[in-house]
């Protein structure tokens, strides 16, 4: 292939990545890329959390997601021991006898995005996997701002529409009792109106960003926080039983709780549900609103689930006719 064929080849490439509305569906895409370039074993990409130089070290989020606990990832001690050492960019790398080139976004981006190509290509095909990595590395900082909410940071409501699609795919397609169910949690700050009403919009930021901050912090980084809008945000917890979800979800409740608003004291209600395979996807966030919806209504300042919405009416119309 001469210099005019590797140009044009490059420009076609660019369109076709360029085309992707979504980080999700532009990942895909480059990772067929990369695994079709003669010499490349396996392409995979990952998100890094943490601070690679902290002694807490670095949480690896495999893409496409796996959710499964037993699952152990083959380039996990390549990443321990190269990621400290990258500036970002593109990097070859011999590791344990074999041949890895390392993909690396570290700017503009939350968490940090890399690829791991296992293999070795011609120069020829590293020219053009370079500028496909530029294309990418830029795509991705655009898309990823157009994906976060502007305010808080956090993935916005469309990002937590393709997130629980994924959760539902993975749910659907695995088998056996080792996997651990997912839960859709909704969360609403209470009487936030008042917020706004009495100190102000500013107030109302500075009040969801320190929330924001907060479900950061309490919150695992297997599970994918997102802002839905407004006051209302929502969590996918993955890889707990009801009732170690129900720890965590108390444990934000009084986070909360404890917490000191710039406007004062505040607190939240939750409602969840459990992501079951068989249901449509956006069927999951309906159920977890309706019982965020009921907590709303019967004091707030509580944890409600799904499951337990028409036990409760019953409990409730029963007292009404007793009383």
């Amino acid at each position: 292939m001469n210099e005019h064929d590797h140009i044009k080849q490059a420009f076609e490439l660019s369109a076709k990545f360029l085309a992707h509305k979504s980080y999700n569906s532009l990942t895909h895409a480059v990772l067929h890329y990369f695994r079709s370039l003669e010499g490349v074993e396996d392409a995979t990409s990952y998100e890094i959390f943490g601070d690679s130089k902290s002694d807490s070290g670095l949480s690896i989020r495999r893409f496409p997601i796996t959710l499964d606990e037993t699952f152990v990832d083959r380039n996990s001690d390549l990443m321990l021991k190269a990621l400290p050492k990258s500036k970002g960019g593109v990097t070859c790398i011999k590791f344990k006898e074999t041949d890895y080139i390392l993909l690396d976004i570290t700017k503009d981006v939350m968490p940090r995005r890399i690829i791991i190509i296992t293999g070795s290509i011609s120069t020829a095909d590293m020219v053009m996997l370079e500028g496909v990595f530029s294309i990418y590395a830029n795509q991705v900082a655009l898309l990823d701002a157009k994906e976060r909410d502007m305010l808080t940071g956090l993935p916005n409501r469309q990002t937590m529409e393709l997130s629980l699609n994924e959760v539902v795919s993975f749910h659907r397609h695995q088998k056996g009792d080792h996997i651990k169910p997912s839960w859709m949690v909704v969360l609403d700050i209470d009487y936030f109106k008042l917020v706004n009403d009495n100190f102000g919009h500013l107030y109302g930021d500075e009040v969801l960003l320190h929330f924001a901050e907060l479900m950061k912090k309490t919150f695992r980084y297997t599970d994918f926080l997102f802002r839905y809008g407004g006051e209302e945000f929502v969590v996918i917890l993955n890889n707990v039983q009801l009732e170690q979800a129900l720890d965590i979800m108390n444990r934000f409740h009084q986070a909360v709780r404890d917490y000191a608003f710039p406007s004062g004291k505040l607190t939240v209600s939750i409602g969840f549900t459990i992501v079951d395979p068989v249901t449509p996807p956006l069927l999951h966030f309906e159920q977890a609103d309706r019982a965020l919806y009921y907590a709303k209504n019967h004091g707030r300042d509580q944890i409600v689930h799904f499951a337990d919405i028409n036990s409760r009416i019953e409990v409730h119309d029963n007292e009404i006719e007793l009383f």
